[in-house]
């Protein structure tokens, strides 16, 4: 049995931030995660091309773990009309954006459902479901420890069906420490991890998931638009004198760049739940 430490206090004022953000976003907005609308638009092509890979039966179930305004799950499911989403998030004000967003995007009709919930907690909100995909996209590095993160994980190895995929987009310290480098070779100040963030360490993510997933691997989708945007796109402000604008034309363009080298925080986590139950026993 995993030992969690948690820190309520500061759960509660991560919580609080993110309905502060929702209720100050308007519901035509797909700002209320990121400010970066274009870097959503990759995210959301990198998991279709990963759930389209999967080929997932008719009606099979993905979860959305940390599903915020919901852009992200109905977008999906706009895209895979034969398979049911549930998005979850613990934040009434994202869920009400959420519930919004189906009523603007064109997701199949009874394909989506939203569920306020703990994504710490999955048995209480999942009970003993099992499910063929569970996704989270920037979410899991708002618990405030490892601890937490690892134990949400193994949860969700947990509610996975045999072979079930997790793709989780969340970010890392080797990525965010190799973009800092570059903005540092621009004379650019360095980007700091968020007060509300707690970013992965790579070898240990892959040390702690070994038991419950085969394969898992980590891809540096983001890559090549962080690089474009954050630095060279950034320098270039930097030496006018303008602030980075997040609707400026190179934000649509990098998203069309293939994935080079290894410059963003933001990575995919791709792994599928092993077959064999002992594997969680083991854990």
């Amino acid at each position: 049995m995993r030992t969690v430490f948690s820190n309520p206090d500061k759960s509660d004022q991560i919580k609080r931030y993110w309905s502060d953000r929702a209720r100050a976003t308007e519901p035509s907005s797909a700002q209320a995660t990121t400010y970066d609308v274009f870097l959503r638009r990759l995210e959301i092509s990198t998991l279709k091309e990963k759930l389209e890979a999967a080929s997932l039966p008719d009606g099979s179930t993905v979860v959305d773990l940390g599903c915020g305004d919901g852009y992200t799950t109905v977008s999906l499911a706009a895209e895979f009309p034969t398979v049911r989403f549930i998005g979850i998030d613990w934040s009434e004000e994202m869920l009400a954006l959420a519930r919004q967003k189906l009523l603007t995007l064109e997701a199949p009709p009874g394909t989506v459902s939203f569920r306020l919930g703990d994504i710490r907690h999955l048995s209480a909100d999942l009970h003993s479901g099992k499910f063929e995909v569970f996704l989270s996209v920037r979410s899991l590095i708002n618990l405030t420890s490892s601890e937490e993160q690892y134990d949400t994980i193994t949860q969700i190895a947990e509610h996975l069906t045999p072979g079930g995929y997790y793709f989780g987009i969340e970010d890392f310290l080797q990525g965010q420490r190799n973009f800092n480098h570059m903005r540092a070779a621009m004379g650019l100040p360095e980007l700091p991890v968020r007060w509300h963030n707690h970013f992965f360490d790579e070898e240990i993510l892959l040390a702690e998931t070994r038991n419950l997933f085969d394969p898992v691997a980590l891809e540096s989708f983001s890559s090549s638009y962080f690089l474009a945007t954050r630095v060279i796109y950034s320098a270039g402000c930097h030496l006018m004198g303008v602030e980075p604008d997040y609707f400026h034309p190179i934000h649509r363009t990098a998203g069309m760049l293939p994935a080079i080298g290894d410059f963003s925080p933001i990575k995919l986590i791709c792994a599928r739940r092993k077959l064999c139950k002992e594997a969680l026993c083991a854990s």
